[in-house]
């Protein structure tokens, strides 16, 4: 490909550019694994939005269990691979309906998942038998009487976090301007970092997950209205957070998690979820990981191709997207003083005016106190 490109142009600038354009050419047909990963790894499991070439549609398949009677996250989310709608640019999704979902375990326990809203199906509190050191598979029928299956994953368990730390800092990220050329990115945030003993036996594998909370205030002069509430922004993870201990076999370290902006300089409480994973649930992490750490140049390695643990029952050579795992679960959280280090980069912040329950700026608002505030 090199020297086809060499033949074309004599510049190596022009060269750079058209081998980046191929490269993202290429990687359109593995944004599909890309955007799997970031639903697969979600506390709420929301439908699987593809942009895919076009062909047979193809299922899709993401979720997990835990060893946490919480049915958030024992949940399972169906679609149907769909091509990118480019008249509205939008992708277009497909739940899969009516499907019967079962989960089973390795001494014939069977737990039914029940139908839920957009293709979810969750594994309810009543209906749940989950426990460390068993093996799980999931099991799919579809109206048209066709069959999945997953290979069985080990629930292992997961070491309690020792605690969580953070520090104050500045970040250089290298990112795509609008012209399409790579340049520096400068900014300052509270990496937080999880604490942990490895035990001491070697192969145990780790995925990490957020979820933050901010105060803010808003401005309601002499009125009798709520000026203090929070905003639940759910996970705050840009990308998927995993690491082994082949390196760290037995000891304490500190797993870099998340960063928190530094923009309004009020409380944040940021809890860390830690998760146990499976030899395999966590190479297809790394496979993933690796691609999205890809800044598209001529020094990336090529895309591997990610493989999940469904299969077809049904027909051998259908292929099904996804990764079911069964993970252990552990949680801790801290409050961030963000005011202690302001004032941030950037406009000073101006609270908005009026009822801070109604100023439509962040998701999830409440006046009511969350804990740890």
């Amino acid at each position: 490909m090199r020297g086809l490109i060499r033949e074309r142009y004599s510049d190596r600038a022009q060269a750079t550019k058209l081998y980046l354009e191929m490269q993202i050419i290429f990687q359109k047909y593995r944004f599909w694994a890309m955007l799997l990963i970031i639903v697969c790894l979600q506390a709420c499991v929301d439908p699987l939005e593809l942009q895919i070439e076009a062909g047979q549609p193809k299922l899709v398949v993401s979720g997990m269990v835990t060893d946490h009677n919480d049915s958030t996250l024992n949940r399972v989310t169906l679609t149907w691979t769909a091509p990118f709608d480019s008249e509205n640019k939008q992708v277009l999704v497909h739940p899969v309906l009516d499907a019967i979902v079962t989960l089973q375990d390795d001494q014939g326990a069977s737990m039914p998942l029940y139908h839920g809203p957009r293709g979810v199906y969750q594994l309810m509190p009543d209906d749940y038998q989950v426990v460390q050191g068993r093996s799980y598979t999931l099991h799919i029928k579809l109206p048209d009487g066709r069959k999945y299956a997953s290979r069985p994953e080990l629930l292992r368990p997961v070491p309690a976090l020792q605690g969580i730390g953070y520090e104050f800092k500045e970040f250089i990220d290298v990112v795509r301007n609008s012209a399409g050329m790579l340049v520096e990115r400068r900014s300052k945030g509270f990496e937080v970092k999880a604490q942990v003993q490895d035990p001491s036996e070697q192969g145990n594998y780790y995925r990490w997950d957020t979820e933050g909370v901010f105060e803010f205030y808003s401005d309601v002069g002499d009125a009798p209205l709520p000026a203090r509430c929070w905003s639940n922004m759910g996970s705050i993870n840009t990308k998927v957070v995993t690491n082994d201990d082949r390196l760290v076999n037995g000891r304490y370290f500190e797993q870099p998690v998340v960063v928190v902006p530094a923009d309004i300089p009020t409380k944040y409480r940021i809890k860390i979820r830690q998760f146990s994973l499976t030899a395999g649930a966590h190479e297809f992490l790394r496979l993933f990981n690796q691609q999205q750490s890809s800044v598209g140049s001529i020094f990336d390695p090529p895309p591997a191709r990610i493989n999940g643990n469904l299969y077809s029952l049904t027909d051998p050579e259908e292929q099904v997207i996804g990764y079911f795992s069964a993970s252990a679960m552990t949680e801790d959280f801290i409050v961030i003083h963000r005011q202690l280090y302001a004032p941030f980069p950037g406009l000073p912040y101006a609270p908005p005016k009026g009822d801070c329950r109604y100023t439509f700026l962040y998701p999830n608002v409440t006046n009511e106190r969350p804990i740890g505030f």
